[in-house]
């Protein structure tokens, strides 16, 4: 075992995993309640997070490797599993962050139109699908998760809140339904919104303008009026 080696080692052992955070109101978006993973994260670790997305985005999920890093974060190797454990660690802050990002996003497109209804839902799903590059992260990152149980649980809890706020995003009152009828239509819109950004940014010809109407017009009578209304979606 070389110098470097041991010297991760205790680094890790000094701070496993993630750090500590309290849950904080993001300043960019008062009101929002998902926890901003990277408000009490020192500079050096903020920096260390946004050199591991330009990597992600550069190289992909197999380039994404601590050498790769600290070395766009200029930092010394050590510092990665000094806050954050490992790569593991990394990267599951750095889902949270995409998450949080994407939740923010909502929140601005929801403040700017002032409208919670189905035509805010989908101005909000055209607006996340003209975002390739923000997708592509994602997608990467999910990738992952898929084969790593304890990172697919947390997605699936992230996804639990994202539904909210695209249930929300769509009128769709809270206590609408049956107990897993609104559960259920949540999932439905954020397959809706996950499936055509993927297709846009798979594809450059893809005409996500055209998808988005069809999506409306689907959702439509399913909905009803309820969510404009606030009613109770039809059973």
């Amino acid at each position: 075992m070389n110098g470097d080696q041991r010297t991760d080692e205790a680094a890790g052992r000094r701070r496993r995993g993630r750090p500590k955070m309290a849950k904080v109101t993001d300043r960019s978006a008062p009101g929002l309640s998902i926890e901003d993973p990277v408000a009490t994260l020192p500079a050096s670790a903020r920096g260390i997070l946004a050199a591991a997305r330009a990597v992600l985005r550069e190289r992909g999920l197999e380039g994404l490797t601590i050498e790769a890093v600290a070395n766009e974060a200029n930092v010394s190797r050590t510092l990665i599993p000094y806050h954050f454990g490992s790569r593991a660690g990394l990267v599951a802050i750095l889902i949270d962050s995409l998450f949080h990002d994407l939740a923010v996003g909502i929140w601005q497109v929801r403040s700017e139109s002032g409208s919670r209804d189905l035509g805010g839902f989908l101005e909000l799903v055209r607006e996340e699908g003209r975002d390739v590059r923000g997708q592509r992260d994602f997608f990467e990152l999910m990738v992952l998760a898929l084969r790593d149980p304890v990172l697919s649980k947390r997605v699936a809890d992230l996804f639990a809140e994202y539904r909210e706020l695209d249930l929300d995003m769509a009128g769709v009152a809270a206590g609408s339904g049956s107990a897993w009828r609104r559960p259920a239509v949540g999932a439905v819109l954020q397959a809706i919104a996950d499936g055509l950004a993927l297709q846009a940014a798979l594809d450059p010809a893809f005409d996500l303008d055209a998808a988005v109407a069809a999506a409306g017009e689907l959702l439509g009578p399913a909905l009803g009026g309820a969510a404009k209304a606030g009613e109770p979606v039809a059973q």
